[in-house]
């Protein structure tokens, strides 16, 4: 059970909407989506008109017939929402259902266009995106039920980088064996089971070399549309088709050749990884720069000339702020 997308059936357990009692602000609400409805307003009254909701939806309703107490969209439904799953899987049952789960990708897929919460497929698109927080929030709150600690517990680890011709090729060698030291880094110190790469040339195909070469790692190709090694070298191709056959996951994000796609194929690589995207790269395995920054700050770069390590440490150290080139076919 690697990934579960969608909170139905045996697994409607993790969806606010399964009747399960969660607290909040002290008061126990019939389900969590009551406890997150009523979390939207400071009004007491409110509050407990929504907690009388004959079911969640109809509570979801009246929830957004409330005015928002101030900070709800920034910053305080994170919080509600980290508090209510809390209370929810306090109780011993609930907890071991969700820790029973193990280290699986949980996504909210859904019909009706979340995109924050869950993930929902748009027109265009051939897999579901979105920012998957409710998913993310699920993942943490297990971690810690397990009685791990989720800044160094990373079951999946991404990469998506430079390309292989905006390095120089002295260093390719060396950013090679970079790659296999963190990997093995990554599984034996921090459970790392599951390597996602962007599928593209250089840093991601020599990532995605290295997981599959790894005992006990399974490779997840994200793929921003078919065709996306159509330009490349025909060795090129003949790598990209032979790691894809080996990957353990494919997804393949959009139906057409745009740019659109390549951040969104980073949105939900990094969306996978347990934490949200938008956080900050150097606490846990988001990207490139994450794996590559550790590399050079863990090792003694002063084997590589001293320009060319300035020149990789500024390149990779940028690399999740690109954007990418017209030609985006080359991704």
């Amino acid at each position: 059970m690697n990934v579960i997308d969608s909170f139905r059936d045996e697994f409607f357990f993790l969806s606010n909407c399964s009747d399960h009692p969660a607290v909040y602000d002290e008061v126990e609400y019939p389900s969590g989506e009551h406890a997150f409805a009523a979390a939207k307003t400071l009004d007491l009254a409110q509050r407990a008109a929504i907690r009388e909701s004959a079911t969640p939806r109809a509570a979801k309703a009246a929830g957004r017939a409330v005015p928002l107490r101030p900070g709800w969209d920034r910053r305080v439904r994170f919080e509600a929402m980290r508090d209510i799953l809390a209370s929810k899987f306090s109780v011993a049952a609930m907890a071991d259902r969700l820790t029973a789960t193990g280290d699986a990708l949980l996504i909210e897929g859904n019909t009706w266009r979340d995109g924050t919460w869950g993930r929902w497929q748009r027109p265009g698109y051939l897999a579901a995106t979105g920012g998957n927080e409710l998913g993310w929030q699920l993942m943490r709150t297990r971690t810690r039920l397990r009685g791990l600690d989720p800044a160094v517990h990373w079951p999946r680890a991404a990469l998506t980088g430079h390309r292989e011709h905006l390095l120089d090729p002295g260093v390719h060698d060396w950013v090679r064996d970079e790659l296999a030291r963190v990997t093995r880094r990554l599984h034996t110190q921090h459970a790392t089971t599951v390597g996602c790469s962007g599928m593209a040339t250089g840093a991601d195909t020599w990532w995605a070399e290295v997981v599959q070469q790894t005992g006990g790692m399974s490779l997840w190709a994200y793929v921003p549309f078919p065709g996306q090694s159509d330009r490349w070298t025909p060795a090129q191709q003949a790598d990209h088709r032979r790691l894809l056959a080996a990957a353990d996951r494919t997804l393949t994000i959009g139906a057409t050749a745009h740019t659109r796609f390549l951040f969104a194929r980073n949105e939900v690589m990094i969306g996978s990884l347990g934490k949200p995207p938008g956080m900050g790269c150097k606490r846990g395995p988001l990207c490139s720069s994450a794996i590559f920054t550790e590399s050079i700050r863990s090792q003694q770069v002063s084997r590589l000339p001293s320009r060319r390590s300035h020149n990789l440490h500024r390149r990779v150290e940028s690399a999740p702020r690109d954007v990418p080139r017209p030609d985006t076919r080359r991704r």
